[in-house]
């Protein structure tokens, strides 16, 4: 029997720091004899599958993750925004106190009053005509 290790798949990326390989492959030859299986059996073979399967997923789940430093640097980039935004909306808050405009009451004209009135009861006539 030919003693091979099985090759993972090419890696995009760095290789992952902790190795395990030669206490896994020799777990796998001590139960290849045990149970008596051939290195080419169907077995080996899907074991092999799951070990590229498994390095695969290790490399995406490492790819995915940000650093904490990266979340660092967001957070601070955070907390001076909002401190700007703090600081502009105060400034704007000043401002919009120490404006007067709007506040001054302009009472309706006479006219106005009477053209109110007058397209009430237009509006009255023709409601009652037309849809009661």
């Amino acid at each position: 029997m030919k003693n091979t290790q099985p090759q993972p798949a090419p890696a995009d990326g760095p290789k992952p720091e902790p190795r395990f390989d030669a206490e896994f492959q020799i777990a796998i030859e001590d139960w290849r004899k045990q149970h008596r299986l051939r290195e080419d059996d169907a077995v080996c073979l899907c074991l092999e599958l799951f070990r590229i399967h498994q390095e695969h997923w290790d490399r995406l789940r490492r790819k995915e993750l940000p650093s904490f430093q990266d979340l660092r640097d967001t957070l601070i980039k955070l907390g001076e925004t909002v401190t700007l935004l703090q600081r502009h909306g105060s400034t704007l808050l000043e401002a919009l106190h120490q404006h007067r405009g709007g506040q001054v009451w302009i009472p309706p004209t006479v006219t106005a009053i009477l053209l109110a009135i007058g397209a009430a009861l237009g509006a009255g006539i023709l409601i009652g005509r037309f849809l009661l």
